[in-house]
């Protein structure tokens, strides 16, 4: 007899995802550049023992890396970011992220326009001395931001497979016990039993999120009924549903 596969897919590893690879590589060259512009700060004096010309390379290999990192990692974590603001599933760190980025490349702009100005302006000496120090703060705050929108793509999968795999236990579950009923189930007492076993829990209400996806801040008690039903079950007390659509907004 032939058997019917689950109807829903699994989810895509991030191994085997194009967006992880678009957001760690640039973070690899990144982290490079740090390693070697960061040789300067943990040799101290010592750092003398290399001529000054290699160090002045050094400097501009290092720098070259990290904004090299910088700057590639920007399209890829513009986009999944917003990608999540469409979704509704966007945070504050999604936000900073994307921030953060946005100034390291205006500030960076500024200094290098202002270094090649000829004219001698107040916003010129400004931007030359203040911009550097700016631009490393942002450029070091983008490094991390891609990390976490890294990390967050790595969590997401791991809730959207356990919640995948829930899903497709219960289905087996109900292909082998039609209409929800278990083999021994047949007196009043088991009926019941059952219907008792239908009221949704914690564990039900978090599956139900991870397939609702941006619908989470929008979600109703009609509609969070609508989702239990699909599985057979029904709401629990009217509390504990209140707090499930606040947990699901927030």
């Amino acid at each position: 007899m032939n058997r019917t596969p689950f109807w829903k897919p699994q989810p895509r590893e991030p191994w085997s995802d194009w967006r992880m690879y678009s957001m760690l590589l640039p973070n690899l060259v990144s982290a490079v550049g740090f390693f070697v512009t960061g040789i300067f700060a943990f040799a101290f004096s010592d750092i003398a023992v290399i001529p000054a010309a290699a160090q002045s390379w050094m400097v501009i290999a290092g720098s070259a890396l990290i904004i090299f990192g910088a700057e590639l990692n920007t399209p890829f974590t513009t986009v999944e970011v917003f990608r999540k603001i469409l979704r509704q599933e966007a945070n504050g760190w999604d936000k900073s992220a994307l921030a953060v980025s946005l100034v390291g490349t205006v500030v960076n702009l500024l200094v290098t326009f202002a270094s090649r100005l000829s004219l001698d302006t107040a916003w010129k000496g400004f931007v030359l001395n203040w911009g550097p120090l700016l631009s490393g703060f942002a450029v070091a705050c983008d490094y991390y931001g891609a990390l976490v929108e890294l990390g967050f793509l790595f969590g997401s999968y791991e809730m959207r497979m356990e919640s995948w795999l829930e899903e497709r236990r219960r289905w087996e579950e109900g292909r082998r016990t039609p209409h929800g009923r278990g083999p021994h189930d047949g007196g009043d007492g088991d009926v019941r039993a059952e219907e008792e076993g239908r009221r949704a829990g914690i564990e039900d209400f978090r599956r139900v999120l991870g397939r609702l996806n941006g619908q989470r801040a929008t979600l109703t008690a009609e509609q969070l009924q609508e989702e239990l039903a699909r599985e057979e079950l029904r709401l629990p007390s009217a509390s504990t549903v209140r707090r499930w659509l606040k947990m699901a907004r927030n």
